[in-house]
């Protein structure tokens, strides 16, 4: 099984969380999502297959009043306002805050 997390080389959680994933030799691919962002369909993936609130998925953290359409819309349009790193273990996303996280996925 290959791993991806979705990435920006910006954030010190989600370089934390790279180097977690090769000191432990894990088989992953790094998805900057900032220069290649996702899709719609990819987005709604996410969504759908995400562990814990939907709204964690948000960097600032205030609730929204938003349906699943909406938060889709919200991401897909603000893709820079994802909480990182997001590691995808082949079923599931996992917000790993902090990256330790992780390594209860692999």
């Amino acid at each position: 099984m290959t791993f991806t997390i979705l990435h920006n080389k910006n954030c010190s959680k989600s370089r934390a969380c790279i180097l977690i994933l090769e000191s432990e030799k894990v088989d992953f691919k790094i998805r900057d999502y900032i220069k290649d962002p996702l899709s719609i369909d990819e987005v709604k993936h996410l969504i759908q297959n995400l562990l814990g609130n939907k709204f964690d998925i948000l960097r600032n953290k205030t609730e929204k009043d938003f349906d699943n359409n909406d938060l889709i819309k919200f991401i897909f349009e603000n893709q820079k306002d994802l909480q990182r790193p997001i590691f995808f273990d082949g079923k599931n996303y996992i917000v790993c805050r902090p990256p330790d996280k992780v390594l209860d996925y692999i």
